[in-house]
């Protein structure tokens, strides 16, 4: 049995470390002993690596240069879980430290956009940013994009080594979900995802307010950050907060997204390389209202599987609220093809197995 680790900075419950949990299950099903290491600390995700038998340590290093101090404890952690290779969220000085640290074997880097450069950089990311890539260029021994959209804005600063695309995925046999039919009166919309700016957030309040609330739906924001108190008071200030949620973070996702109608991934500045919050809400076969930001639309079938709209237009993002909250049909037809989507595109035992090849025979 081969082993391997994936590395991830901490246990705090995003896209990529919901992912990383779901395709270390799916390795371990395949045959794959499967660990986690946390730079930092394990937090949420912990919990759900315990439930699923996953083992993992926690460094509680810093993020930053501590890493590079330290490179013959994160060799060690990552070789005593991941013998046979690692897989790591992104490359950067990570690999290197991982190489200059005295692990030698399979380094396969998944980029979920921390190399996307879109939009202005202060000037220490324009020095820092090119450095970084550089190293984890010389580090990996293959790099992942998890897009077609991802792929493109990676090979644009490609110079060395391999590069490949592999969508994330899902389980299908867990985020699974049956149509609801509920009438407008009771509907209700919902996001799930770091509370952060440029998430879109504060538009998907702002679309909420002009229609779907004066019409008794209800929005659930599930997760936190930073932008929750803005958002809160936000929700306060267009007087819609007896129809909005906030749930905090999210255990049970299937059970999220199963309890909704309509899912939304509002992103407006903050660039998605994927968008796993999307494809969780489609394979529980709900549709999902998206932006037109980075690799969403390749994940939602406009007119589809849901709706793609301009980013931060809120009226967009209302008018397509309110099609699918108010037309059960439409509802249905969206949410079945939603799961035939996943299915077909993203299964997360088939990205697990393309993951297992580059291991096992470098394909």
């Amino acid at each position: 049995m081969i082993r391997i680790a994936s590395v991830l900075w901490s246990g705090l419950v995003g896209g990529a470390e919901t992912f990383t949990a779901e395709l270390c299950r799916a390795m371990r099903d395949l045959g794959v002993d499967a660990g986690v290491v946390f730079v930092t600390r394990g937090g949420p995700l912990s919990s759900r690596l315990d439930a699923d038998g996953i083992p993992h340590a926690s460094l509680e290093l810093g993020r930053g240069r501590e890493v590079l101090r330290h490179p013959r404890m994160l060799a060690s952690a990552v070789q005593a879980l991941g013998p046979d290779g690692v897989l790591l969220m992104g490359g950067g000085y990570l690999a290197a430290a991982l190489r200059l640290g005295g692990y030698r074997a399979r380094v396969v880097a998944i980029m979920h956009g921390a190399t996307i450069e879109l939009g202005p950089m202060t000037l220490r990311d324009r020095i820092v940013r090119p450095l970084d890539r550089a190293m984890g260029t010389w580090a990996t021994d293959v790099d992942v994009a998890v897009s077609d959209f991802a792929l493109s804005q990676i090979q644009l600063h490609r110079r060395r080594g391999r590069l490949i695309r592999i969508y994330n995925g899902v389980d299908l046999g867990i985020y699974r979900g049956s149509w609801k039919s509920t009438d407008v009166n009771g509907a209700t919309v919902a996001y799930a995802g770091r509370l952060v700016d440029g998430k879109g957030v504060d538009v998907l309040l702002r679309a909420f307010a002009s229609g779907a609330a004066r019409e008794g739906v209800r929005l659930r924001i599930g997760g936190d950050g930073p932008a929750r108190p803005m958002l809160e008071r936000l929700a306060g200030d267009l007087g819609v907060k007896h129809a909005v949620e906030f749930a905090g973070w999210i255990v049970d996702m299937p059970s999220f997204w199963r309890d909704c109608d309509v899912a939304t991934m509002p992103s407006d500045r903050a660039i998605e390389s994927f968008g796993m919050a999307a494809v969780e809400a489609m394979a529980c076969t709900r549709p999902v209202v998206a932006s037109a930001n980075g690799a969403l639309p390749e994940l939602v079938d406009d007119g589809v599987t849901g709706f793609i709209v301009p980013p931060g237009d809120s009226g967009a993002l209302a008018s397509a609220l309110a099609v699918l909250t108010r037309d059960a049909d439409i509802r249905r037809h969206a949410g079945e093809a939603a799961r035939v989507r996943c299915e077909r595109r993203f299964n997360i035992r088939d990205c697990a197995a393309a993951y297992i090849r580059l291991f096992k025979n470098g394909r």
